[in-house]
């Protein structure tokens, strides 16, 4: 495995504090924040400038019944200076419907003052307010028959409310306030074969996971804003509101794991065994304390902030588990991390791999299962990613990064392409905001009323996470229209698929920066030697699962903001993995000499980590020569050990012996050492003549004890 060379250490400083800083810039600017449908329009009014300001609420029904009025009420609020009086609030109607998408989209871009329909006058369809002081607010309702509609021909009409005034000037009246939306009439008739329209919405679960150079959370402040309400509080609230409607979710799981993280105090990288949940307080990690102070009082803060964000974040995974655990959800799993998938086909199809794999995997805890799907933040791929994807998962695109197809149901490369509708995402027109609930909601039943009468293609909407404008009930209540079908995705795509080339596809922008292979060198470089790092822990069995985390964060669409930055950081982590594997040593005898053809001798094994280790020697020598010695060895924290190994040969001479540290199974860690080991067996004639001389010394002290006996009897009998 080939390392990557070394950031020299100063611009490695350097380039971690720009990190920081970046990254927290564009946490604020939007890290956090999943990616808006490609081409969604501005929540900006087209024209704010109207003295009165009138603001629907609600439509009841929301669309052109068969019979029946419709109810209009909301609010009016006087924006200027003057007190105008004996305001009248008409409804509006086009006379001619709109029967495309595209003219729905040009239809959003028409400005507030333009005329789009005439005001229907019909006494008693009005209402009447006697006076607005300068910036009072007053409810209004008006009612209209069904005969006072303009209405024949099924399509999509506009509607709104006229506001007229005096404000004391005189002159002609006219409307000085209007808001409008689109309204569809698919009559029970006009239905092709009376089938439904087929409409799944896709709520987006993603953000920026990225973790700093010791594994922890970077910006938890940030994530903890997001909580509270900013876009993840947002996505709660929408999947709260839609209560019993179908709603699928597009989720990264890392989000998830992140906020697992932020919950258990955000602890930093650790070769220890983790604690268990709740097995003690939360320690701030060093991505949440200041660097500029190890002040008591510092320390104090950065305590209270951890413990701050941990209660929240407990708080958010109650709220979130429930709710993708409906029975009327559907759940698309992103690969781990939101991994860029364009760069890693080309680089590491096998991180791609272990990516989906893990996704389908992390939400077990919860007895949940995600389907695994592709789709880019941009809405565009290419036809190489899309082959280069595992078979199974489906790729999720924008319509708009797409041509020369009207079938939302694609196969390509043999994988099946699924299209959002980028003009229903795109809203309704203003003045009110593009994608508030009701204007967003009133472009996706336009979209399906032109779908359902015209091709009856699917209608997929990938829904906004705007904190500032969060989806609510009304949204979800008033998408019962009896010709639309609320589903999941899958019940929406379950059609047969069209062929489409890979021509049709819009690659991303060149403009858009992208990860380089050497992201991709070193996450493999990683996930390697973590692997055999983990092996050697005592009871650590989480430390490859938090790199593969960490890794897959710095090889994200979000780290791919800024590349450099990304590389800096997955080497920063596999530096952090071959120091901890260097601090395992092991040191071999100067040399070694054998006095028969099997003998022992020992090597020395030294643990420089604070974790107790289980590692194995494994020797290579030349042929002739054989070592043996324990399956495994346990070393203490910072500790050594003689490890004694057995030697056999039948070959005299000198043989050359490596001693590699491994794993239990095998694998080597980086240490090893080689020596000489000398085989000098003694000849037979050299021990025969040993043996003989051994017989003669006994003989000679037999015959000595021999002589010593007969020479003592001979005394006693002399005497």
């Amino acid at each position: 495995m080939l390392r990557p060379p070394s950031l020299p250490h100063a611009l490695a400083v350097v380039a971690a504090a720009v990190l920081v800083a970046a990254l927290t810039a564009l946490a604020g600017a939007g890290v956090l924040v999943s990616s808006p449908p490609a081409g969604a329009a501005s929540a900006s009014p087209l024209d704010p400038s109207q003295p009165l300001v009138p603001r629907i609420k609600s439509i009841s029904p929301d669309y052109v019944p068969d019979q029946g009025p419709i109810v209009i009420r909301g609010t009016v609020t006087n924006a200027t200076d003057q007190t105008w009086t004996a305001i009248n609030v008409h409804g509006f109607m086009g006379s001619t419907p709109m029967t495309t998408s595209a003219e729905l989209s040009e239809a959003v871009d028409t400005p507030v003052n333009a005329d789009v329909g005439p005001r229907i006058t019909v006494t008693g369809t009005f209402d009447s307010i006697h006076a607005l002081a300068p910036g009072q607010s007053k409810t209004f309702t008006v009612r209209l028959p069904r005969s006072t509609l303009p209405v024949s021909t099924p399509g999509v009409y506009w509607f709104g409310v006229h506001v007229l005034g005096d404000n004391g000037e005189g002159g002609t009246r006219v409307a000085v306030g209007r808001d409008r939306t689109f309204l569809p009439y698919v009559p029970e008739n006009a239905l092709p074969g009376g089938a439904l329209e087929d409409t799944a919405l896709v709520l987006p679960l993603r953000a920026g996971v990225i973790r700093g150079d010791d594994g922890a959370v970077l910006d938890p402040l940030t994530w903890r804003r997001s909580m509270q309400s900013g876009p993840l509080s947002s996505v709660v609230s929408t999947a709260s509101a839609a209560g019993s409607h179908p709603l699928t979710w597009l989720a990264d799981p890392a989000v998830i794991d992140v906020v697992r993280q932020l919950a258990r105090g955000n602890p930093a990288r650790t070769l220890t065994s983790p604690q268990k949940p709740g097995s003690g307080s939360p320690t701030p990690s060093p991505s949440d304390s200041p660097s500029s102070s190890g002040s008591s009082a510092s320390s104090t803060a950065a305590t209270a902030a951890s413990a701050s964000t941990a209660k929240v974040a407990r708080q958010w995974l109650r709220e979130i588990r429930p709710l993708l655990g409906e029975g009327t959800a559907e759940l698309l799993g992103l690969p781990y991390g939101d991994l860029a998938v364009e760069t890693a086909v080309r680089n590491d199809r096998s991180l791609l791999g272990q990516a989906f794999r893990r996704t389908g995997r992390a939400l077990r805890p919860w007895g949940l299962s995600l389907r695994p799907v592709a789709s880019p933040p941009t809405g565009r791929t290419t036809g190489d990613t899309v082959a280069g994807l595992p078979r199974d998962v489906d790729t999720l695109l924008a319509d708009s990064g797409v041509e020369h197809t009207d079938s939302v149901v694609n196969t390509l490369n043999g994988h099946r392409v699924l299209l959002t509708s980028t003009a229903a995402a795109e809203g309704g027109p203003g003045p009110a905001p593009a994608q508030s609930s009701l204007a967003l909601r009133q472009r996706v039943l336009a979209e399906s009323a032109i779908r359902a009468l015209g091709d009856q293609q699917p209608l997929l909407v990938e829904l906004p996470t705007d904190p500032h404008r969060p989806l609510g009930p009304g949204f979800f209540s008033g998408l019962d229209a009896p010709w639309m079908r609320l589903t999941s995705v899958t019940g929406a795509t379950a059609v047969e698929p069209t062929p489409m080339s890979d021509t049709s596809l819009l690659a991303p922008s060149p403009d858009e920066p992208e990860l380089g292979p050497r992201v991709y060198l070193n996450a493999d470089d990683v996930m390697t030697y973590g692997s055999t790092l983990q092996s050697v822990l005592t009871g650590n069995h989480v430390l490859y699962r938090r790199l593969f985390e960490e890794v897959t964060g710095n090889a994200s669409y979000a780290a791919a903001q800024t590349p450099f930055f990304a590389l800096d950081r997955m080497h920063g982590t596999s530096q952090w993995v071959h120091g901890n594997l260097d601090q395992i040593d092991l040191a071999a005898p100067e040399s070694v000499t054998l006095a028969s053809n099997s003998g022992r001798f020992s090597a020395l094994i030294s643990n420089g980590l604070d974790v107790p280790v289980t590692v194995r020697v494994r020797s290579i020598a030349d042929p002739g020569l054989t070592i043996t010695g324990p399956d495994k060895v346990s070393l203490d924290p910072n500790g050594r050990t003689s490890v004694l190994l057995h030697a056999s040969t039948d070959q005299r001479g000198v043989h050359n012996v490596r001693l590699i540290l491994t794993t239990p199974a095998g694998r080597p860690l980086g240490s090893h050492d080689t020596f000489p080991m000398r085989a000098e067996r003694v000849s037979r004639l050299i021990w025969v003549i040993i043996g003989a001389g051994i017989a003669l010394l006994f003989a000679a002290i037999v015959v000595r004890l021999v002589r010593r006996i007969l020479a003592a009897r001979a005394a006693r009998n002399a005497s």
